[in-house]
């Protein structure tokens, strides 16, 4: 049986997701042609290789519109990227998508560094100018030509966020309106890492035990500490511990494709390991590199 298993030793989000996948082989392009197939406008993605404390992984971002204004900013890791064409086998190469929907074109793989940050998403909108509801979202899935696979995983991964979000502000969850889960890059994360999921054929997903960090966030409603309100409810019956960094480690849509795929959480099971991938996060840690490993293999008989 093949299966994936996560290990979020560093925390989990959407973006690490995406690009431990992409890690795993999961072509950008196929990313890119799913995604395309919702009502989302224009968009670029960016598949970078960078490295967190010396592991080497992919860095995934998406920005809105069909190409992407450079600004003048510091590269803390150029000199540690390593930036080529997309192989038709998988050879761990930087790319940068450029998607003009319905049309599908890929611009050559280049050196700029561009941010992405999931951190504290269920507290901001990501700078985008709009956000849709959740109805919106289900009817955009629903309407789409996605698989059954990506519509029942993804549907059920904002109905997760959707029904937190609810909980927390005392709404019934169609009803919940927030930029967090309406925003491109959320919308990405939950499509592009259940494609990928699909397209490594993967029958079952084991999940490590799940570690945030400490201290607080601030959100629109003021300071919270960690994990995130929204965090905490979608791991409701799911173990979590805390661990000494301090920093936000579990996003929202991190927990909520976890609390959907996970089999179990817990210890690696025994496997026939095939491949290994690396996403990674935002941050540089103080104790761990800031990376969401997954590993994908063949479920050992017992």
């Amino acid at each position: 049986m093949r299966i994936l298993f996560l290990d979020c030793s560093s925390g989990i989000s959407g973006d690490m997701t995406v690009g431990a996948l992409c890690d795993l082989g999961v072509k950008p392009s196929t990313l890119e042609w799913e995604l395309a197939k919702l009502d989302i406008g224009d968009f670029h993605m960016h598949f970078e290789r960078e490295k967190r404390k010396s592991v080497e992984g992919i860095k995934f971002g998406i920005h809105e519109g069909s190409t992407h204004v450079h600004e003048e900013h510091s590269h803390a890791h150029e000199d540690e990227h390593e930036h080529t064409h997309e192989h038709a086998e998988h050879q761990h190469g930087s790319e940068c998508c450029h998607s003009h929907a319905p049309e599908h074109t890929h611009a050559d793989a280049h050196g700029e560094e561009h941010s992405h940050s999931h951190e504290h998403e269920h507290c901001h909108d990501h700078d985008h100018a709009h956000g849709r509801s959740h109805r919106e979202i289900r009817a955009l899935i629903e309407a789409s030509e996605l698989s059954p696979f990506v519509k029942k995983h993804a549907l059920g991964i904002f109905q997760r966020i959707a029904v937190a979000e609810g909980k927390i502000h005392g709404q019934p969850p169609e009803d919940v309106g927030f930029h967090e889960v309406g925003a491109l890059d959320s919308i990405a994360d939950i499509i592009c890492a259940c494609v990928g999921i699909e397209a490594l054929g993967v029958e079952k997903v084991f999940v490590s035990a799940l570690h945030e960090g400490h201290g607080t966030i601030e959100c629109a409603h003021g300071t919270f500490p960690i994990p995130a309100p929204a965090t905490l409810e979608i791991l409701r019956g799911i173990p979590l511990a805390q661990i000494d960094e301090p920093h936000e480690l579990i996003t929202p849509t991190g927990a909520a494709i976890a609390a959907e795929f996970a089999e179990r959480f817990g210890l690696m099971p025994r496997m026939a390991i095939e491949k290994i991938g690396y996403g990674l996060g935002t941050r540089d840690l103080a104790s761990r590199p800031n990376v969401l490993r997954a590993v994908l293999g063949d479920l050992a008989e017992e």
